[in-house]
């Protein structure tokens, strides 16, 4: 059996350092440390997800837009949706979902923070002053939103090992949803004008959820 001070290493709330949900770095004060001490929570996801596009996480059903590539679930990741690059971009805009129980996660605060601190600013300003924060509810579930352009810091804090890669010209678009089984997490990445276009998509779904 795993020891308890091995089980604190794994980080698995997708909002750390961008450890992207499924690497190791040392527990601190956020969130991300409280979900790292149980396995993730199983999804229930509709029979047929691809043909649907219906989703159940944590309580809450959501529509997958049809335009998006379902890639399943892997790993932390529940759901993973992908579309392919506009307007001259030359990675995919891509949307994954977490989701870590009805107690693990933390606080919504901390997570946004964290989404926060994986852009960097083309001129060195603090990431925070350049965020925007909005809230919203969705059939009487609380939603909070964080978005901002910028340098997107992939595959960073990695204790174990790996590089960071600097992605220049990205967005980031955070929702935390507040569930009745707990928050669900979905974070969109992409180069600005993909992630832009896959944005209003995301944006509707998460509006459209329903308990």
């Amino acid at each position: 059996m795993v020891g308890a001070a091995a089980l604190s290493l794994f980080v698995i709330a997708g909002c750390g350092g961008d450890v992207e949900y499924t690497e190791r770095q040392t527990p601190g004060s956020s969130a991300a440390d409280a979900a790292s001490e149980a396995p993730a929570a199983k999804s229930s996801i509709d029979d047929h997800p691809h043909a649907t596009g219906a989703v159940t996480l944590a309580g809450i059903i959501f529509t997958r837009p049809t335009a998006w590539s379902d890639l399943g679930n892997s790993g932390m990741r529940q759901a993973q949706y992908r579309t392919d690059p506009v307007q001259g971009d030359t990675a995919q805009g891509e949307v994954n979902v977490f989701y870590f129980g009805p107690t693990s996660g933390g606080g919504v605060e901390a997570n946004l923070d964290r989404w926060v601190g994986q852009m960097v600013m083309p001129d060195g300003s603090d990431s925070a002053a350049s965020a925007k924060r909005s809230t919203f509810v969705a059939n009487g579930m609380k939603g909070h939103i964080v978005s901002l352009n910028g340098n997107y810091k992939s595959g960073g804090g990695r204790p174990m090992g790996g590089d960071t890669t600097i992605m220049e010209g990205y967005r980031l678009v955070g929702v935390v949803l507040e569930g009745p089984q707990g928050s669900l997490f979905f974070k969109l990445t992409g180069p600005l004008a993909t992630a832009e276009a896959m944005e209003s998509d995301l944006l509707e779904m998460v509006k459209a959820a329903r308990p």
